[in-house]
C-alpha cells in the first residue's frame, strides 16, 4: 500500500514520516518549499530524544504530479476550510473507489469527502506536532489515532491501516462509531482558540491553574450542549474520557516546579494548536468556526447559552480578520469577556 498524505503540514508530515520509517511507501503532498526540502535532504523528525532522519520518503506539491496506483490510500490532512477543494483536486487524479482517510479535526470532513469518493474513513488525529521549518517536523506530545468507517463500521482495510500506524509508533484504536470519537476530540479543540488568544501552549496551559480551570469551563459547556443535542460520545474504544478530562483540569493547583518545567520546554517541542499558528502567520482565518462554531450553533438550536464558546469564536475570528497575533488578550480579559456575555444573555433572556 502507498500512502498519499495530502496536506502535509505538521500532523500530515509526522504521520507520513513515522510510517515511512517502518518501510511503507509514502508520498507527501505539501507546500513547494517543504516538498523540495524533503526531496533534497529527507525529513527530519525532531523529538525530546534527538533528531531522526527519514530518507525513504518523497514529496510533490500538487496531486496532479502523481500517477495513481492500485492499492493507494489517501490520507487527507488539510484543514476543514480546504477540504472541498482538496477533494476536488484529488478526484481529478484518483478513481472514486480510492479509499480516503480523513485525518482531520472537526466532524464535517468525511461528509464532504463522501460526495466525491465511495470509500471514506474517519480518522481522529490526537497528535501533537509542529512543522518547525521546511523538511523538519517535531513530535511534541500526544500520539493518539482513532480509525473507523464513515459513518459506521470498521472493515478490514480500516483494521489494516490501523495496524500500519500502530507499527509506526502511534497509539491506535479502531471504532464502529468513529464520529463519536471525533466529537470527543472536537471538545478538546474548543480550547485551540484559548491558546491562540492568550498566547500559550498546551504543556504550560495544563499546569497553570487559572488557564486550566477556564479550559475546563469551555469544554464543560460544549459537553453539556452535545448531551442536550443528543450527540453521543459513546464508543467502546473511545480513548477520550471527557468527564475525566474536565475533572483533571479543574483539579490543577499551583505548582511552581511544574510551571517552571513547562516554561523551560524548548520552543520546538512546545505544542501550539493550529489556531495559534494561523494567527501567528496572519492567515486571516482559523478553524474556530468548525470547533467552537459547532457548539454555538447547537446551542442556538436548542436554546442553550454558550458564553464561553461564543466569546472564543468571536474573539479569535476578529483577531484573525484584523491580522492580530496571539497574546492580544490575557486570561483575565477572557474571563471578563465571558462574564459580560453571560450577563448580557441573562438580561436578554429575563426581558422576554
Amino acid at each position: 500500500m502507498r500512502y498519499v498524505i495530502h496536506g502535509a503540514g505538521a500532523v500530515g508530515t509526522l504521520l507520513g514520516g513515522m510510517v515511512a520509517e517502518q518501510g511503507f511507501e509514502v508520498v507527501l503532498v505539501a507546500r513547494p518549499a517543504h516538498a523540495e526540502a524533503v526531496n533534497r535532504n529527507g525529513l527530519v523528525i525532531r523529538t525530546d530524544k534527538g533528531d531522526r532522519l527519514v530518507k525513504s520518503i518523497t514529496a510533490v506539491s500538487e496531486p496532479s504530479q502523481l500517477t495513481p496506483r492500485a492499492g493507494d490510500a489517501i490520507v487527507l490532512a488539510v484543514k476543514t476550510a480546504q477540504t472541498a477543494s482538496s477533494v476536488q483536486s484529488l478526484r481529478e487524479v484518483f478513481q472514486e473507489d480510492t479509499p480516503v482517510f480523513c485525518f482531520q479535526n472537526g466532524v464535517r470532513n468525511e461528509e464532504m469527502a463522501a460526495r466525491r469518493f465511495l470509500r471514506v474513513y474517519g480518522a481522529m488525529p490526537g497528535i501533537s506536532a509542529t512543522l518547525v521549518s521546511p523538511g523538519i517536523v517535531s513530535k511534541t506530545l500526544d500520539m493518539k489515532i482513532g480509525i473507523g468507517n464513515y459513518p459506521l463500521g470498521c472493515d478490514e482495510l480500516a483494521q489494516s491501516v490501523a495496524r500500519d500506524f500502530a507499527k509506526a509508533g502511534f497509539n491506535v484504536t479502531t471504532h464502529e462509531r468513529v464520529l463519536a470519537v471525533k466529537w470527543s476530540k472536537l471538545l478538546m479543540n474548543l480550547n485551540n482558540a484559548t491558546h491562540a488568544i492568550i498566547n500559550t501552549y498546551v504543556q504550560l496551559s495544563r499546569v497553570t491553574p487559572q488557564v486550566a480551570h477556564f479550559m475546563a469551563d469551555v469544554q464543560s459547556e460544549g459537553h453539556h450542549v452535545l448531551q442536550v443535542a443528543g450527540i453521543s460520545l459513546e464508543d467502546p474504544s473511545n480513548p477520550y474520557d471527557t468527564a475525566a478530562q474536565i475533572a483533571n483540569m479543574r483539579a490543577v493547583r499551583e505548582d511552581p516546579e511544574r510551571i517552571q518545567a513547562a516554561s523551560e520546554l524548548p520552543t520546538d517541542l512546545r505544542t501550539y494548536p493550529s489556531t495559534w499558528v494561523d494567527l501567528t502567520n496572519r492567515k486571516g482565518e482559523t478553524e474556530a468556526g468548525y470547533f467552537n462554531g459547532e457548539i454555538v450553533l447547537l446551542g442556538e438550536k436548542h436554546g442553550l447559552p454558550t458564553p464561553y464558546n461564543s466569546t472564543l469564536l468571536s474573539t479569535v475570528e476578529q483577531m484573525a480578520a484584523s491580522g492580530t497575533v496571539p497574546g492580544r488578550f490575557s486570561i483575565d480579559d477572557l474571563i471578563a469577556m465571558v462574564e459580560e456575555r453571560r450577563l448580557k444573555s441573562y438580561t436578554q433572556g429575563d426581558s422576554h
